[in-house]
């Protein structure tokens, strides 16, 4: 059987289409800053390499329920004051601040968006 060109031409711009929106430029999932048991903001699908803030009030607990991994900061710009150190949070894991001083007030994606969205 032959397939016309026309035919092969669009049935590879078709798969190249889709293979591009598979890996945007964002993280698929949800991520949750609260203070005690107030949810203080959720950052839906943040954007890779992008500093993002909780607020100046800040968190003391993160659910990160992305595909990437983030690190959290205890400063609105993604730095961290002297002495203090930032906070690795895998994919699909939380943590609170307990034993640490200060909360965290931004954070910051790590690494590559996976190639589809986690949820």
């Amino acid at each position: 059987m032959r397939v016309r060109r026309p035919l092969a031409v669009l049935c590879a711009i078709a798969a190249l289409a889709l293979g591009t929106a598979a890996c945007s430029d964002s993280s698929g999932g949800l991520i949750t800053g609260s203070r005690g048991l107030t949810v203080v903001r959720q950052i839906n699908s943040p954007v890779q390499n992008d500093c993002q803030g909780f607020g100046p009030v800040g968190v003391d607990r993160v659910v990160n329920n992305t595909g990437v991994d983030i690190r959290l900061h205890k400063n609105l710009d993604c730095t961290d004051p002297p002495g203090q150190t930032s906070f690795y949070l895998g994919t699909s894991l939380s943590a609170n601040t307990a034993g640490t001083p200060g909360l965290w007030k931004s954070f910051a994606p790590v690494g590559w968006p996976p190639p589809v969205s986690v949820n």
